[in-house]
């Protein structure tokens, strides 16, 4: 059997949000209300609501005259599928007790898929702005679910003693448990993000605004590969040599992060509207956790949000027909948790080895009628997550890349409008081997005869009310 770092991977991705994920780039939602959802997240330069605003571009609050509030609710559908396969006598011979050979391990092939039974998952948000007629000032505030994920993959048991082979090798115990996977994975996170927001008019057209931004977030996973496991003597070695794993678990945690967000917003007489922010990496306190595992020691792990640059063009100069797009650039590579991959020196995950990428959104809106706007949009970015990293990626494989959204409003009033909204976020699949430590350099290597894939897509239903007050 391989040492014991062949086991370790898994769950730390299930730091994303990014679902698997909600609706998102990475795991980064990827837009806040039913108007910004029902364009996949093209409004940030003539955003129509608080959410939108707020959660884009705090320079953009003029946009919502007067007083409102906004209220929202995203309930997402994660459908996702881990795939892994072995092959026979992939982790080498084993003692053979009836004959006192040796055979090899596993003895015979190994291929299943198992689907996640995460649920749902609810995301509520709340958002209001003042933009007084005549004031150079604005006022914002905001509280609203920004990532997250959750899957729920059941175990694939497995007894060499009795014969009983896994119907998904990497969903088998861990190897400490007679196993050669992780076992059942389950685990959640949630990411939540209050912006207290200042915007300042320059002049009739430009304005400036900066928010704080300050995160709380909760991590609960079954097993934790981002610290040194517990060994123990492999009893199918008499050399002695090799050693057999166990990860510990992960007790909800709680940590709190910091940050900021400020922006510029400029709408020009023809109806174009030009809108750049800039959210600061979050800067996250450590995940303090407290294993239930008996034997384990308490563990650390910090995981921050990354750094984002969004700018947006909207265009009004037709009657009753908005149309937008947003680029957005999210720094992953240089955030704490995600810039580093592959195995430490004591078997340790370490990290979550992401790309950064860019995200295009498009949308457009047209009035059927002054009370029934209907909206359309589509998104697309790049995958953060490479083949190679597929096996460190399984609990949370946050690899959408495309997304398709459908939306409309209506005026049931002069001062309360309701917001309905669809978005699919289309399957998509990264696949690679299992992965292990090398025994003379510790380097992090390909497991020959393995692979592991994940397959993702999302269906999100959004739901919310605009308050005039």
């Amino acid at each position: 059997m391989k040492r014991p770092s062949l086991v370790a991977a898994l769950l730390v991705a299930a730091f994303l949000i990014p679902a698997t994920a909600w609706a998102q780039a990475g795991h980064v939602l990827n837009g806040v209300g039913p108007i910004d959802q029902g364009m996949s997240g093209a409004g940030m330069a003539r955003p129509q609501d608080a959410l939108t605003a707020l959660h884009w571009n705090p320079a953009a609050l003029f946009s919502i005259p007067g007083r409102s509030i906004d209220v929202s609710l995203q309930v997402m559908r994660p459908s996702g599928a881990l795939t892994s396969s072995v092959d026979a006598g992939a982790f080498g011979q084993v003692p053979n007790p009836a004959t006192g050979g040796t055979i090899p391990f596993p003895w015979n092939d190994l291929e299943g898929t198992t689907d996640s039974e995460a649920g749902l998952f609810p995301i509520p948000s709340i958002g209001t702005v003042t933009a007084r007629p005549g004031s150079r000032f604005a006022w914002g505030l905001s509280a609203f679910g920004v990532g997250g994920f959750g899957v729920d993959y059941a175990l694939s048991p497995m007894d060499a003693m009795s014969g009983q082979l896994p119907e998904n090798p990497l969903l088998s115990q861990q190897q400490a448990e007679g196993g050669i996977g992780f076992g059942a994975l389950s685990s959640t996170f949630m990411l939540l993000q209050v912006s207290p927001t200042v915007a300042y008019r320059l002049t009739d057209a430009l304005s400036v605004g900066i928010a704080p931004t300050l995160n709380l977030a909760s991590l609960e996973l079954s097993v934790f590969p981002a610290t040194p496991p517990q060994t123990f003597p492999n009893p199918m070695d008499p050399s002695g040599t090799s050693r057999l794993a166990l990860y510990p678990d992960a007790p909800a945690a709680w940590a709190t992060g910091f940050g900021f967000q400020a922006g510029l917003h400029l709408e020009m007489p023809s109806g174009v509207s030009v809108a750049v922010s800039y959210k600061s990496r979050q800067a996250f306190q450590d995940f303090s956790f407290e294993p239930t595992t008996t034997g384990a020691e308490d563990y650390t792990f910090r995981m921050d949000y990354p750094m984002t640059v969004s700018a947006g063009v909207a265009y009004t100069g037709v009657d009753r027909l908005l149309l937008a797009a947003d680029v957005r650039y999210l720094d992953f590579e240089n955030t704490p948790g995600f810039e580093d991959s592959g195995f430490g020196p004591q078997g340790e995950v370490l990290g979550f080895g992401w790309n950064s990428i860019t995200v295009v959104a498009v949308g457009a809106q047209v009035e059927v009628t002054p009370r029934l706007p209907v909206r359309v949009g589509y998104s697309v970015n790049g995958n953060p997550i490479d083949d190679t990293d597929t096996f460190f990626n399984t609990p949370a494989p946050a690899i959408i890349e495309q997304h398709a959204s459908v939306g409309f409003s209506y005026a049931i009033s002069e001062r309360v409008s309701l917001g309905l909204a669809a978005q699919f976020g289309l399957s998509n699949d990264i696949r690679g081997t299992w992965k292990t430590v090398h025994p003379a350099n510790g380097s992090t290597v390909d497991v020959p005869g393995t692979g592991v894939s994940s397959e993702l897509s999302t269906f999100t239903a959004i739901g919310g009310l605009h308050v005039r007050l």
